[in-house]
């Protein structure tokens, strides 16, 4: 059973997130050999496809976590791959779920994911009528504004264009629309990844109402992990991170700002310079996210601080630093 809760911000407030893998049977693209480069998720997709009806019986067992407990709560419910995908989720399983949720009073908020191409209007439509009381959001993996570093970096299978329709259709059906973006593709230097980052928000802003800045960790199988391997890739130091996020929600206070540093301060996630202090940003972080309060990052201890402005300041790439 893939569920868990996390502390985390819920329509606004400081909360409870209820995350649910749903056993679908994943991205499309990555059975089509099309997947992103960075994305192991659909791998851990069952191998034996779940009957409809049991992934719904799934939720209702992953809903009973948070059954009668004060909220206020939010369900995000990811699938490796998108919730409006027909293929993954009947119409049908769809409805069913949300009708769940809408009986629960402690749910504020509901998140699904979507790639960009498979939302529709009608779909939408129709889930937000269930929840007409409740935060309903659409996260859609962006991930760049820049369709050169998508193609290249990413292997997106999206332009820019793509997510504004999608990101219109969405508001139109009703809902809200979350934008993931990813810090530090492959091939860019960690300076570029800032820029990419911040070009990107502008970029998306009018489209957006939550940003969640997914900071790029290292997942197995993938072109990424094969680049670190070779010491060709780092993930992104944590300064890049808190840089992101101060510059973001300095910029756009009235937008939600999001992040969870997954793996932050191992080899393998976002870290600086891998010690113990590491683990006290990387928690600085999700404290922010929760709260949407820039105390709890702009106010940290400057460890490591000079070597990643040095990096910076020069623009280095990977590939040229001495240490990691």
């Amino acid at each position: 059973m893939t569920y868990w809760t996390s502390e985390d911000n819920v329509a606004g407030e400081p909360g409870t997130a209820l995350f649910i893998i749903l056993p679908t049977i994943g991205c499309y693209r990555f059975r089509i050999n099309e997947a992103c480069y960075m994305c192991a998720y659909p791998t851990a997709a069952p191998r034996v496809r779940w009957s409809q009806e049991a992934i719904v019986d799934y939720v209702r067992e992953a809903l009973k976590k948070i059954e009668g407990r004060k909220g206020p709560f939010a369900v995000r419910m990811f699938t490796s791959g998108s919730f409006l995908d027909n293929g993954e989720l009947k119409p049908e399983t769809r409805r069913r779920i949300f009708e769940i949720l809408a009986e629960m009073d402690n749910v504020k908020e509901i998140v699904i994911e979507s790639r960009s191409e498979l939302v529709r209007y009608e779909a939408v439509k129709e889930l937000a009528e269930i929840v007409p009381d409740k935060h309903f959001e659409v996260a859609i993996g962006l991930e760049t504004a820049n369709d050169d570093v998508a193609d290249v970096s990413i292997n997106k299978g999206n332009t820019f264009a793509d997510f504004v329709r999608a990101a219109e259709i969405t508001h139109k059906a009703g809902a809200k629309v979350k934008t993931y973006l990813l810090l530090k593709p492959i091939f860019l230097s960690e300076r570029d990844g800032i820029e990419d980052a911040k070009e990107s928000i502008v970029k998306a802003e009018p489209y957006t109402d939550t940003f969640s800045i997914n900071i790029t960790d290292i997942q197995k199988g993938t072109l990424y992990e094969r680049l670190w391997e070779k010491k060709e890739y780092r993930p992104p130091w944590l300064w890049s991170a808190v840089e992101v996020l101060i510059w973001a929600k300095r910029k756009f206070p009235d937008k939600r700002i999001l992040s969870d540093p997954v793996g932050a301060g191992s080899k393998r996630g976002p870290h600086n310079c891998l010690t113990d202090y590491d683990r006290v940003i990387g928690k600085a972080i999700k404290k922010f996210s929760a709260t949407q309060d820039l105390k709890y990052i702009e106010n940290l201890k400057l460890e490591c601080r000079d070597r990643w402005e040095y990096i910076v300041e020069n623009g280095l790439l990977d590939w040229q630093l001495v240490t990691w």
